[in-house]
């Protein structure tokens, strides 16, 4: 059974924008690539052809999971993957070199102290479309008109 309602309506990432979110994030070996809210898999699915040594798939919408499951499947790159079927605010994200949200506004700002306080310092977080409110992106791109953004989690105080 579903633990709640997904946050957010699903909808899957362009795919011209997936691969310009792993050139920003600059994904190579050895990366460890979770998307929180992972819809269909894509995102991560391209980390791992990008080079990232594995992924992990996050959402709570176990439709999701399975899709994401059948289309790593496909592309051949299952094994390097784990799929969750939980929440994205209480998984533990703390092994991510980068993570990946395309959620919303206030989503990403519930996130934000979990993301600072989970990650090791030196992880990259690339959002599609919304930014982290008052923490300022130290990239932004523009594509299709739409909005990515980088940051690096700084150094613990």
């Amino acid at each position: 059974a579903q633990i709640r309602a997904p946050d957010v309506h699903y909808e899957p990432t362009p795919n011209n924008v997936v691969a310009d979110m792993m050139d920003l994030a600059a994904v190579r070996s050895g990366d460890v690539v979770y998307d929180l809210g992972c819809g269909d898999g894509r995102n991560v699915i391209a980390a791992i052809k990008a080079g990232a040594a594995r992924g992990v798939c996050v959402d709570i919408d176990p439709v999701r999971i399975r899709e994401s499951r059948a289309n790593a499947l496909a592309a051949g790159v299952a094994e390097r993957i784990r799929f969750v079927e939980g929440d994205l605010f209480t998984t533990d994200i703390g092994d991510a070199s980068v993570v990946i949200l395309f959620l919303w506004p206030d989503l990403n700002l519930k996130l934000r102290p979990r993301l600072l306080s989970q990650l090791k310092p030196g992880t990259r977080i690339v959002s599609y479309t919304w930014d982290m409110g008052d923490w300022p992106a130290e990239k932004t791109i523009e594509v299709g008109g739409y909005r990515v953004f980088l940051w690096t989690v700084p150094a613990k105080r």
